[in-house]
């Protein structure tokens, strides 16, 4: 998404169907992100990487646009699991409206760039 929403609810009665998520052994999980900054040197075009470490941690690693200072932007954080928490999914396109339970939420801070011996940035 570009940040733009689209909350065009209507006042009709709709069926609400429970996802896959709610069965006794879910093949699929939801998480959040959130974050503190998002720099406008992101390449919002490219791929990132999402890791998650041991114990908690999460590192998100997204490309910068070409000339950028740095060539990434760094996040790192911790991911913290949800107890009752649910998304829900409209499909404006079918009219399908589906509850999904959360699964974790990763709440990262960019980091900030280290320059090393040599001048080079991490």
């Amino acid at each position: 998404m570009n940040g733009s929403s689209y909350s065009n609810f209507d006042t009709k009665e709709h069926v609400l169907i429970l996802g896959e998520s709610f069965e006794r052994q879910p093949k699929c999980a939801f998480h959040t992100v959130r974050y503190d900054f998002k720099p406008a040197s992101i390449d919002t075009a490219c791929e990132g990487d999402l890791e998650v470490g041991k114990g908690e941690q999460v590192t998100i690693t997204l490309p910068n646009l070409e000339g950028s200072t740095a060539p990434v932007t760094v996040f790192k954080g911790s991911k913290r699991p949800y107890m009752r928490e649910c998304v829900l999914i409209v499909n404006h396109d079918t009219g399908e409206y589906r509850l999904e339970k959360l699964s974790n939420n990763l709440a990262v801070k960019k980091t900030r760039c280290v320059v090393k011996d040599q001048g080079t940035l991490t």
